[in-house]
């Protein structure tokens, strides 16, 4: 008799059940392969320097205090052409512990001299395919595969053959030590250059431990929110039940047994919805979380944990309301008023006191950076920075059950403001009002709904790299003379006038296919009676520079301000102060020349507003610095910029040049996009929330099918009819937005209490996305779907 709200019902819990499914699932697979990228299947790693002539008893003592191992030999050469390098990794693919950070996609693994396997990455780089030459590290190799480290795909790498490597750069040793083995080890022999163990499952537990009770919460909600209208249907039934003797044990058996029988359908429906979902979605989850998902790689136990949550909490949430409904008077009950709201001043002060908690519950599970006792024991520090798992649990139910309990008083705040609104929202709004267990249910399942959509997009934002952010923007190239090493970015090749002239015709060969080019010379001050000390400026021994350094002891190349450099940064020359002798971005209340003889010699520092990219020339000496100083100007290298991003073979094409011509370019380092994991989640918040609506909503205006029949029997037009479910479900999508995004705010400042600027760039289009297009597709879709005359209006359904 009732099929039609079971039914919306039962679709209100698979859905729910589904995002269980789906999003635990996701929850796993990123999670699992967080640490497999770095140490395969072992659980402690040390690293060795390749040049340590104790290297080989280095491995041995490991070998001999912890048996079985793999050793990964790393050789770090440069890409011609460029300060980039790549690395050279010897490594066996069916490795004991090392099998999980190999894979291989095309052709085979090298096997023989000469053979080496590439990563996408590198491929192109060098625009390589199975069967190319590659010239690398003064040697010719033949490309006979690609591959991947796929748990963690940001990993690019050239593989050979162990039996044909060459001297490495570094060695990584897996194996596996109980804490208490790798502690007495690193003890006796002293702390290697870089260690570490998997310190990080608590992290993981307690994030997945998080993610349960959020789920556990929406499940619950939701399916409050279902029982309370099926209740209220039933409540003349159920008095009807009292009046001839049945106690309220039976009242409650009744609806608990229909909540069961749900809760077996919803579990099946939802667990199979959610299992397609994920197979669906997964292979586009792989870029945002940088390692290969198995679709298959299932939890099976969260699963089923899952199903019987489904189950559990589909039967709890119809006792509630059945424990509700059976403690009304008969004579209340049978004459089917619903019962008088409860005052929601009341509930408001819990709710403040339950989030109050929540919020300190938050702040106090995530250590702050200075609770480390002792930084350089990397598992100490691990487990210092894990977050309180049962603090994490306690704060997400507080923070929640606080947004449950606020949710009557948004509903009765919302209702106050209506009174001069047209009569179709204003009778939607009071209905809201009316019912309100019902309806503060449904809102905190869709402000829960919300909330997560919100939490994991305004954390990717905080996350995510700016177009401001990295080495160099993507229109532009740092050309240097010679090769002086990555980071001898404060050291100068000498060249002889002829020599420059050639290489600067060489930089514009470089730069004449890019559209339209601009060059622009660097040079950089030299003090003459600066000299390097030994195996500093690379292998050309370049001359030091002199160089800029602040009080927190951060050193800044110095480049010369030239007037086409000043003009690039849209600077007026005719406005550096007199005297001045450096113009720079950088903070400090003092600064002081270095890589010069002379010490304590200061500098009068002018601030500047240039982009703050790492490898940009932004640190400027003035030219009446240096004649007063009495240095030199060397030429360092080119600034080369395009009128848009450069391309893959625009890059290739440039280091071809720089290769011939002695020269290495620098080009903007890979940024990876977090907007797909943003976007992603906002669609799937979107559209759980805009499920559970449309079934609240559904149940809502069923329940009031009597006033609506009167309504239509008094003369309202279809206008009215469909004015009532648009303003019901843009009311509730609108107050669902605003608990569900300031409630995210509320958990994420938090937690984020110790580094709040991580939370400074607000991702403005999703949230607008959301905050307005929620409440906009819930009100045109309810104008849309309403509007039917009922098939009846003198007839009321008997009960």
């Amino acid at each position: 008799r009732e099929w039609r709200q079971q039914i919306l019902v039962l679709a209100l819990l698979s859905v729910a059940v589904a995002a269980v499914i789906a999003g635990t699932t996701l929850a796993y697979n990123s999670a699992s392969a967080s640490l497999d990228g770095d140490f395969g299947t072992a659980d402690h790693l040390i690293k060795y320097d390749g040049s340590d002539p104790g290297l080989e008893a280095n491995v041995d003592a490991v070998k001999k205090s912890f048996g079985t191992i793999e050793v990964i030999a790393h050789r770090f050469v440069p890409v011609p052409g460029s300060v980039e390098t790549v690395d050279l990794r010897a490594q066996d693919p069916q490795g004991v512990y090392g099998a999980p950070m190999l894979a291989l996609r095309e052709g085979r693994y090298p096997t023989g001299a000469g053979e080496v396997a590439v990563t996408d990455g590198v491929a192109k780089t060098f625009e390589l395919a199975a069967g190319d030459p590659l010239a690398l590290d003064g040697r010719y190799w033949t490309v006979v595969g690609l591959v991947e480290n796929p748990s963690q795909l940001d990993d690019e790498f050239a593989l050979v053959s162990r039996s044909h490597a060459d001297p490495p750069s570094s060695v990584t040793i897996l194996f596996d030590a109980s804490p208490a083995q790798f502690d007495s080890f690193i003890q006796a022999r002293g702390s290697p250059p870089d260690f570490g163990s998997r310190g990080q499952e608590t992290t993981v537990a307690a994030s997945l431990l998080g993610l349960a009770t959020v789920v556990l919460l929406l499940v619950c909600l939701v399916a409050v929110a279902g029982f309370t209208v099926v209740a209220r249907r039933r409540q003349r039934q159920l008095g009807m039940l009292a009046a001839i003797g049945a106690t309220e044990k039976y009242l409650r058996l009744v609806m608990v047994a229909n909540g069961a029988l749900v809760g077996v359908i919803a579990a099946v429906i939802g667990t199979t919805a959610g299992l397609m979902c994920w197979i669906a979605v997964a292979p586009r989850l792989e870029t945002a979380v940088q390692h290969r998902i198995d679709r298959l790689s299932v939890p099976w136990g969260l699963v089923g944990s899952g199903i019987l949550l489904a189950v559990v909490t589909a039967t709890a949430a119809a006792w509630w309301p059945s424990r509700a409904v059976a403690r009304i008077p008969i004579t209340m009950a049978i004459s089917g008023r619903p019962p008088r709201p409860r005052p929601a001043h009341r509930s408001a002060a819990v709710a403040g006191f339950l989030i109050a908690i929540g919020v300190v519950c938050l702040a106090l599970a995530k250590p702050s950076s200075s609770s480390l006792t002792d930084p350089n024991e990397f598992r100490n520090a691990a487990d210092a920075t894990a977050p309180n798992a049962p603090l994490v649990i306690s704060g997400t139910l507080a923070t929640t059950l606080g947004v449950l309990l606020i949710s009557p008083l948004a509903i009765r705040l919302l209702a106050t403001r209506g009174a001069r609104w047209p009569i179709g929202a204003r009778l939607a709004l009071r209905d809201l009002g009316r019912y309100q267990a019902r309806s503060a249910a449904a809102l905190a399942a869709i402000s829960l709904a919300l909330g997560i959509a919100a939490t994991i997009v305004i954390s990717a934002t905080a996350a995510q790299p700016t177009a401001g952010e990295g080495n160099l923007p993507e229109r532009q190239l740092l050309v240097s003379i010679g090769d002086l090493g990555g980071l001898a970015r404060d050291h100068v090749a000498e060249r002889t006038p002829a020599e420059l002239h050639t290489l600067s015709a060489q930089v514009e060969r470089l730069a004449a296919p890019l559209d339209p080019p601009a060059v622009i010379a660097l040079d950089m001050a030299v003090d003459p009676a600066a000299r390097p000390e030994p195996g500093e400026g690379g292998s050309e021994g370049g001359r030091p520079a002199v160089s800029l350094g602040n009080d927190q002891g951060l050193l800044f190349p110095l480049y010369v301000a030239t007037p086409k450099l000043l003009e690039h940064y849209g600077l007026d020359p005719g406005a550096v102060d007199l005297g001045t002798d450096v113009l720079t971005p950088q903070t400090g209340e003092k600064f002081e020349f270095v890589n010069i003889p002379a010490r304590g010699v200061y500098a009068k520092v002018q601030t500047i507003d240039v982009p703050g990219y790492s490898s940009l020339p932004t640190s400027l000496i003035t030219p009446d610095a240096l004649r007063r100083h009495g240095w030199e100007r060397v030429r360092k290298g080119w600034l080369v910029e395009a009128g848009r991003p450069l391309t893959a073979a625009q890059l290739a094409a440039a280091r071809d040049v720089a290769a011939t011509a002695g020269l290495t370019i620098e080009a903007r380092d890979d940024q990876h996009s977090l907007s797909d994991l943003g976007s992603g989640a906002m669609a799937a918040g979107m559209l759980l929330a805009l499920g559970v609506l449309a079934m609240t909503v559904g149940l809502i205006r069923s329940e009031a099918a009597g006033d609506l029949r009167t309504l239509t029997a008094a003369g309202a037009t279809s206008t009215i009819r469909r004015t009532l479910t648009a303003a019901t479900a843009g009311a509730l999508a609108l107050l669902g937005v605003i608990l569900g995004t300031v409630g995210a705010y509320i958990a994420l400042i938090a937690w984020h209490r110790s580094d709040i600027g991580a939370l400074s760039r607000v991702p403005v289009l999703q949230i607008v996305v959301i905050t307005a297009g929620l409440p906009l597709l819930a009100g045109v879709a309810g104008w849309l779907l309403a509007g039917r005359e009922p098939p009846s209006l003198a007839r009321k359904a008997l009960q």
